[in-house]
């Protein structure tokens, strides 16, 4: 608040649960009712705008609305003619949309700031031209090569996880930098499971006394932040894209050797969300492709659908070890493509030709596909995997594929993408590296990354079954 009071220009690059929003909320309010000037933010999404920063400021004002005086709308606060605010999300409108906004007290927000394009942020930036004029982008640094991402580079603020009071006790840097919780407070409250690291905080009350500070902190803003949440997180990789956002708050860089960097699988999350509706209709004139991968020694099964160019559906299946395996992999397929029916391509190596088999036994337009047969172009690609994830990796880089939302399964898909990497060999010929190391990068099999693959590729050609295997 302090940078937004005394400088033009604002960048804070926030982790997740840490109150940005509030901030944000307060910041409307405090512009309008007591610097008395206009304030106008935007967001990538109508939701977004709706239901993060105008959803906050709905609340602090009613909460103190005989104090501040004024009136509200669902995207509007007022007090006066010259002393307002209004939302609007970003994707509605173009950079003219902010010609004629001046004012000698004027405030721009950019919330949710990673997701503003380059159009909006130069339209906000032209608006703030007074001395009373200030811009606030604001959002997880959630990926690289954006607006927001080239503004930060120049000057920013950073609220990583550690500095909220919710969890800022508990944690300290070990040798190599990273925060851990503090040795006494890890073997009081950690239980070791990955599904629930932590305690329940109701059971600390057996072994910490009532009024301690760990009681009286861990939950001193209620809805944000928490040691529980942190530890979750820890299990996806302290190297990974979502914890180096989200906790640390810094933004990811992409590898080079990423079949599909970060940045442009985000962008395809952006595209959908612009204008969901033109790609529904796009795809309603499609059919569903689906690819599943077969899980094998302990790996989860991964299932993804596509329609067109919009990947829609992602699903995961824990296996069990045991010689039903295959056949929940068949049923996974099977029960999703009752709703969804479509053609399904299928890894017929190892465990996964058992799987093709049973498919096929019900009926299901099933194709197996083996990774390491020749390429079509076998001058360019070192075999079928190659120029599969090719193919993919030109789409998303051209901007032709969109993704709808994925739910839990988002972000591992991201990372599954952004850590199969490519080389090109002496020859010229592309190849995707062994799946060994991108198991030991990732510290799991990238099955949900090698379904989304599948399923983008066409495979009815039986060539794909039938040609030569090629080891490279």
């Amino acid at each position: 608040m302090l940078s937004v009071r005394s400088r033009s220009v604002t960048n804070v690059q926030a982790a997740h649960g840490v109150g940005k929003t509030f901030v944000s909320g307060i910041l409307v309010l405090w512009w309008v009712f007591a610097v008395e000037g206009m304030c106008v933010s935007t967001a990538p999404t109508g939701r977004q705008v709706r239901e993060l920063l105008w959803k906050e400021v709905r609340t602090l004002y009613d909460n103190n609305q005989k104090k501040l005086g004024g009136r509200r709308g669902k995207l509007f606060v007022e007090k006066s003619p010259a002393a307002y605010a209004y939302g609007f999300s970003s994707y509605d409108y173009s950079s003219d949309t902010f010609q004629g906004i001046h004012a000698e007290r004027l405030l721009i927000i950019q919330d949710e700031a990673n997701g503003i394009s380059q159009e909006i942020d130069d339209g906000a930036s032209a608006c703030v031209t007074g001395a009373d004029n200030r811009l606030l982008r604001i959002g997880n640094p959630t990926a690289a090569s954006t607006p927001f991402f080239k503004a930060c580079r120049v000057s920013n603020i950073r609220i990583p996880v550690w500095s909220h009071p919710n969890v800022s006790w508990a944690y300290s840097k070990d040798i190599n930098g990273i925060h851990r919780l503090k040795p006494k407070i890890a073997t009081l409250i950690c239980t070791g499971n990955k599904e629930e690291p932590v305690l329940p905080q109701k059971d600390w009350l057996s072994f910490l006394p009532r009024g301690s500070e760990a009681l009286l902190q861990a939950d001193l803003v209620k809805g944000a932040v928490s040691i529980s949440w942190i530890e979750k997180q820890r299990y996806r990789g302290e190297q990974s894209a979502y914890w180096v956002s989200r906790v640390e708050g810094v933004f990811p860089e992409d590898n080079s050797a990423s079949i599909i960097p970060r940045s442009w699988f985000i962008a395809a999350r952006a595209r959908y969300d612009d204008d969901p509706e033109y790609w529904d209709k796009k795809a309603d004139r499609q059919e569903w492709r689906w690819g599943l991968d077969v899980g094998d020694g302990g790996d989860s099964h991964g299932l993804a659908g596509w329609r067109g160019s919009v990947l829609y559906i992602v699903r995961e299946q824990v296996t069990l070890g045991d010689r039903s395996d295959t056949a929940r992999a068949a049923g996974l397929a099977i029960n999703i493509l009752k709703k969804y029916p479509g053609r399904v391509s299928v890894d017929q190596i190892g465990v996964g030709a058992g799987t093709l088999a049973m498919l096929i036994e019900e009926g299901i337009e099933a194709d197996g596909v083996n990774w390491g047969t020749a390429a079509k172009d076998p001058v360019q690609f070192a075999n079928v995997k190659a120029e599969d994830f090719w193919k993919m990796r030109e789409a998303f880089e051209q901007g032709e594929v969109a993704v709808a939302p994925l739910g839990e399964y988002e972000d591992e898909v991201i990372e599954d993408l952004a850590n199969i990497w490519y080389e090109e060999l002496s020859t010229g010929k592309i190849k995707i590296e062994k799946k060994d190391l991108t198991r030991k990068r990732l510290g799991r099999s990238p099955n949900l990354g090698d379904a989304v693959c599948y399923g983008f590729n066409d495979h009815k050609d039986p060539l794909h079954r039938i040609s030569q295997m090629i080891f490279t």
